[in-house]
């Protein structure tokens, strides 16, 4: 198990968390936002003419807020935005640049430990990641991995999981494995050239090494007590505290969304495609992998809160946080209902 002889570094884990900030820009999405649904908003009263601003990641499976416009109360304006990290969004959040935004727990976290005000509100995408290995190695198990170079980004979700697994398997990550920092996007190729023998690493790559026929993934990584959280929805501090009906305008919209991407939990193979490889150019055989391994989800239940408690309790052991988060100011159900 972790313990304080080899805790994370926070200082080099957070390093990176603010690099992005600065260099704030919102990009309109364009054509990637959809029609209005038929019928869409339900008529919500009190909200015409007003606007909320909300921003996802381009080109990634937590799309949900892209179809907010479908699902929008009549006369709600909804501009939806991309940017380049979770801390772009959530410094954009509390420069109330943004309303809303899709981003990580891990930046959320720690970002709110240092005094951001944003709060979660909704859920936002569920799954997402792997825990990679060459097809033909002779790694069967988390165990196998002692003494392996292991490619990881972080801090995010990755890491929680994978230290998670490592400590469920008796593997110390300080002096088991080697940990090597490969960004997501390189990791299928590191992997390929020998560099490392596994990653841990986001979609669609993930999928993309396994469809390539050189990766698999080694387990389900989604059976910690972390579970198959994801991305989440933010509000702005402002939102919070000004505008209750526009935060359960967002959360409805949400849940439309959601519910356009995964009715009833199992993703629409058509949206999806549509989203992912008409839209973002995502190669077919990728994007009939990626969808078993991701969804869109909304509703901050039971089930989801459980996970986000156990992430928090995960980054506090690995000096991450300070402490663990105030989750009642920091999860904000009360939004779920009408």
């Amino acid at each position: 198990m972790i313990d304080g002889n080899h805790r994370l570094s926070r200082r080099n884990l957070l390093a990176g968390l603010g690099a992005g900030a600065a260099a704030l820009a919102l990009g309109g999405c364009g054509s990637e936002t959809p029609e209005r649904a038929a019928g869409g908003g339900g008529g919500e009263t009190g909200l015409a003419g007003k606007r909320v601003r909300v921003a996802a990641f381009k080109n990634n499976h937590a799309a949900a807020p892209l179809f907010w416009p479908m699902f929008a109360p009549e006369g709600l304006e909804v501009e939806v935005t991309t940017l380049a990290s979770g801390t772009d969004m959530n410094r954009a959040l509390e420069a109330d640049d943004l309303d809303f935004a899709i981003f990580g727990i891990v930046n959320g976290f720690i970002e709110s430990e240092q005094g951001l005000g944003s709060k979660i509100v909704a859920m936002g995408a569920r799954q997402g990641a792997g825990l990679v290995v060459p097809r033909a190695s002779d790694i069967a198990t988390v165990a196998d991995l002692g003494g392996r170079r292991i490619a990881l980004k972080g801090p995010a979700f990755q890491l929680l999981v994978l230290y998670t697994l490592l400590d469920e398997a008796g593997l110390d990550p300080a002096s088991d494995v080697e940990l090597v920092p490969v960004e997501y996007n390189d990791q299928p190729t590191a992997l390929a050239n020998g560099d490392v023998d596994a990653f841990m690493g986001s979609e669609p790559n993930a999928s993309r090494s396994v469809v390539s026929g050189f990766g698999r993934r080694l387990v389900n990584i989604y059976a910690t007590p972390i579970g198959e959280l994801n991305s989440t929805i933010w509000a702005s501090p402002r939102m919070i505290a000004e505008e209750p009906e526009l935060v359960r305008a967002a959360v409805a919209m949400q849940r439309g969304a959601a519910g356009h991407l995964t009715p009833s939990g199992s993703n629409d193979p058509a949206v999806w495609r549509n989203l992912v490889v008409d839209q973002f150019g995502l190669e077919e055989p990728v994007y009939r992998e990626l969808i078993t391994n991701t969804g869109a989800v909304w509703e901050l239940s039971e089930f989801w809160t459980a996970q986000a408690r156990a992430a928090g309790a995960k980054m506090a052991q690995l000096g991450l946080l300070t402490a663990e988060p105030d989750y009642d100011d920091l999860i904000r159900t009360e939004y779920m209902h009408e």
